[in-house]
This record gives structure tokens, sequence and C-alpha cells, in this order.
């Protein structure tokens, strides 16, 4: 299934959670896929891990994404704009970078392929909007804290912004990165724990994932909408 750039943006923002996952067994792979779109989320980053493997991994995923109607499947951690033109090639519906590089900028704008860049000061912001950039993945998140992107908002009322990299998923620490306006959160460990994975414990894997999202449907439902001109 094709997408648009704002069909993806849709997507995260209906998600409220970017589920991030990569492991070298498909078969685990694709129960971190199955797990997360039984939970109700329709996006997925892999993680991409710096060699060609990825590739074929990242491959086998989109081979099988009919068993998954509606979902829209993106690369992360991805590095330069050779690796970015090979992940699009294979059907990849969004690429997402830890830093900015012009180069996959301009790749991913001709092909009117959402790009989320990681930023991490307010002038990392201004560039990535220079450079086309709706989307910014602000990172690390757990560093940089809620307050950053409360601040980057307010000076750009029409970007989104997305923090990776949080370890606390309590309701009181999601509250504040929804609060200040995130449009979503970018999840990894919090959401597959390496214990849990290792034993294959897809149950409790499948209760983390409801719990966090049930943490965050009383997030939205309860908190009034950030007015960025008001701060």
């Amino acid at each position: 299934m094709s997408f648009t750039k704002q069909d993806v943006i849709l997507h995260f923002k209906l998600a409220g959670i970017v589920p991030v996952f990569h492991h070298p067994d498909v078969d685990v792979l694709m129960n971190a896929v199955d797990v997360s779109y039984k939970c109700g989320l329709r996006v997925f980053e892999f993680m991409h891990q710096r060699d060609n493997k990825g590739l074929r991994l990242f491959n086998y995923i989109r081979e099988r994404a009919y068993k998954y109607p509606g979902i829209v499947l993106g690369v992360g951690t991805v590095l330069d704009a050779t690796m970015t033109e090979r992940y699009l090639q294979i059907g990849a519906q969004f690429i997402a970078s830890p830093f900015i590089r012009p180069e996959m900028a301009s790749i991913c704008n001709e092909q009117d392929i959402l790009w989320m860049p990681g930023c991490t000061t307010a002038s990392d912001v201004a560039w990535a909007r220079a450079l086309g950039a709706s989307v910014i993945s602000v990172l690390p998140a757990n560093i940089l804290g809620p307050e950053f992107i409360r601040t980057v908002k307010s000076e750009n009322p029409d970007l989104e912004f997305i923090p990776s990299g949080i370890v606390d998923i309590d309701l009181a620490s999601l509250t504040k990165w929804f609060h200040a306006g995130a449009m979503c959160i970018k999840l990894s460990a919090p959401l597959f724990p390496k214990e849990a994975i290792t034993a294959k414990d897809w149950s409790s894997i499948e209760k983390g994932i409801f719990g966090t999202l049930k943490n965050i449907t009383k997030i939205r439902s309860t908190l009034k909408p950030v007015n960025p001109a008001s701060n």
C-alpha cells in the first residue's frame, strides 16, 4: 500500500507511539511487528544496523506487510544518502536519521517521502526546516527533556516533534512530553525489554504496550491542546 507524506504523519499522530526495533532473528523481528500491530499500532520503525543485512531484514518485513493492512513501515538510524536510496527502493515509507544530512533530505523530498532528521538544538531545527523537514526527531530526548520541545514548538508551531530515547514511560513522564507538544513518542527498549525478548515473552510485551497506550489515551483525553502562541 502506498502512503503520502501526510498519510504517514497522520498514522504517527493516531498511534501515539512509534515502536522502534531490530533483531537479527527474523522470527523475533516479525513477532515484534505482530504484537505491535495486535495492540493497534499501525506504524513500525525498523532500526538499521549499518550493514546490508538490514536491507534484507527490512525487505523480509515488507514482503509480509500484506498480513498487516494499513501498516506504515519505515527505517531509522539511516546515516547516508546511499542507504536512504536503497531503503526507499525496497519500500520504506519514511526515513529517520540521528542527524541532518542535506543529501538525504533531497532524496526524500524528490520522492515525497517523510524524512525525520534528529535535532539537538534550536539551530538544528531551523536547518532541518530549511531543508524541508516537517517532522523532527528530538534526541537524545531523555537528556534534552520536555522543555526543549516546548521551546522549539513555540518557535515552529507548524512543525511536529517526536522525542526519541525516552527511558521513563510512566504516566507522569508521558504527560510531560505530550503536554510540551510532542506529536507522539518513539520507544524501543521500554516497549521491548531485553529480558522479555530473550525469553520470547510476547504476552508481557503486549501487556506493556497496551498499558502505555492506555496512559497515552488518558493523557490526550484530559490535557488541553498546547497553544504555542501563548508560551
